[in-house]
């Protein structure tokens, strides 16, 4: 019985940081703090965190930029390598860039509905299901952040289903902080 509690107390951790490594663009957890998680989940964490490993982002760095222009370039490149280890080959690099550029991390949401609308890739939905919803939660939209939530954690992915259900589980924790 403590183990079982203690195992899904340790999954929700691990949860927690795959989460916020898909949102924020941040590193995954190591392989071997996902021994909780289902083996799906731990089959595709090996694959990213090896994705992640040789990634080189084609993005430009700015020159002579600011610390706030060196922040937001850092946080282009986290989502470009999201993107790219999230959804290997199907042209990913090209799309994650572009994603990468043109997102607006002032009205994410927003941005985001607006490019499900008519998006020209279908399998980058869930991943933007997944940062939408999460920014429709932080900004006090529960209905339309839990419905997109709902469609990640449908989507077949299965880093993107354990994000989903923690987000959907734990959304007031997935706030703290902003923007996490």
């Amino acid at each position: 019985m403590v183990r079982e509690a203690f195992s899904a107390g340790a999954a929700k951790v691990v949860a927690a940081v795959i989460a916020e490594a898909l949102i924020l663009g941040g590193p995954m957890p190591a392989a071997d703090a996902s021994a909780s998680l289902p083996a799906d989940v731990q089959k595709r964490l090996v694959e990213y965190r090896r994705c992640e490993a040789s990634f080189t982002s084609v993005l430009t760095p700015p020159r002579g930029g600011s610390d706030e222009e060196r922040a937001m370039y850092d946080k282009r490149v986290g989502i470009e390598r999201v993107v790219v280890c999230l959804f290997p080959g199907r042209n990913a690099a090209r799309v994650a860039a572009g994603y990468a550029l043109d997102a607006d991390f002032d009205h994410e949401a927003e941005f985001i509905d607006r490019l499900l609308r008519d998006l020209p890739v279908k399998w980058l939905a869930p991943y933007l299901n997944l940062t939408a919803g999460h920014a429709n939660l932080c900004e006090g939209r529960a209905d339309a952040g839990r419905r997109q939530l709902m469609a990640a954690r449908g989507s077949g992915h299965p880093l993107i289903r354990v994000a989903a259900e923690y987000l959907i589980a734990e959304p007031s924790a997935a706030c703290v902080g902003r923007p996490f």
